[in-house]
């Protein structure tokens, strides 16, 4: 079951029984209404995650048996985790890699160019550059299915405004609405019907029936990205700690203090540990 039917079945559950609760007890619906509030306030992105994946898959059914459509797939990688692709489309003119962001309001970004930003009247947000991201993706899927003609879509939602142009040289960066015209833009043949097939065969070997094992992987998905994250925090304050405690063995020679590594105007050097009193500097070798 997509999470699209499991929100709409949860949402007509929710009004049945606030409709039995207003009949039988009236001063109940007020507690009703509040819990529902404090659900969808804690579940909106989820929802509205949802909402946006399923206008997508029927977007890409359009495409037409020439296609193959696989959604959400998380394929293992080199670090022993998983990189999760929103969707991927096999045909004969190769493999489209597809990023979807359901983000509304103004998207600015320049191809390599870390954070991007997105802009709802005066907040701004930063937000990882998803051409970066669906690269990660695609290393992943050249290892587990080998170096193949893999084209990178990111498709933002249509409550979007980008600010750019689409001329970037790595990726496509669209519309959810240009999807399947941008997928049938490649013409040239780049997939054998064999060759085809057994991409299909081994894409088909990731696709997770089960929703318990489904949880379960995404669960370690989620884990294994959080640990990473702690990791380089971790790394970075260590660094940082170094930086700022490194100390030289030699002393100062015009104070009795030891000279330590500062940062100037024009870049680090030695300084004395008695500054202001000795302005005595080094420059580092």
């Amino acid at each position: 079951m997509s999470n699209l039917k499991k929100v709409t079945i949860l949402a007509i559950s929710v009004i049945v029984l606030s409709l039995i609760l207003f009949l039988i007890a009236p001063f109940v619906m007020p507690l009703v209404l509040l819990a529902v509030a404090i659900y969808l306030k804690a579940n909106y992105a989820k929802i509205k995650g949802a909402v946006g994946e399923s206008y997508v898959n029927k977007e890409l059914e359009k495409l037409g048996p020439m296609y193959r459509v696989f959604h959400d797939l998380y394929i293992p990688n080199e670090k022993g985790g998983t990189s999760q692709v929103d969707h991927v489309v096999t045909s004969p003119t190769g493999i489209f890699v597809i990023e979807t962001k359901h983000y509304e309001g103004w998207i600015f970004g320049e191809e390599n160019q870390r954070n991007w930003t997105q802009v709802i009247y005066k907040r701004k947000e930063k937000f990882l550059n998803p051409i970066w991201q669906n690269y990660g993706h695609i290393e992943a899927l050249k290892t587990y299915l080998g170096n193949q003609k893999f084209h990178s879509i990111i498709a933002f939602s249509s409550r979007s405004t980008l600010k750019f142009e689409d001329n970037f040289n790595s990726a496509r960066v669209i519309q959810i609405p240009k999807l399947t015209t941008v997928i049938k833009e490649s013409k040239t043949r780049q997939l054998s019907e064999a060759e085809l097939h057994k991409i299909n065969r081994v894409l088909e070997k990731l696709i997770i029936q089960d929703r318990r094992q489904k949880k379960i992987v995404q669960k370690k998905h989620v884990e294994v990205i959080r640990n990473k994250q702690k990791e380089k925090v971790a790394a970075r304050a260590v660094a940082q700690h170094k930086t700022v405690n490194r100390v030289t063995t030699n002393p100062c020679p015009k104070y009795d203090g030891q000279l330590s590594i500062k940062k100037g105007k024009y870049g680090s050097f030695y300084g004395c540990s008695h500054y202001p009193v000795c302005r005595h500097t080094q420059k580092i070798s």
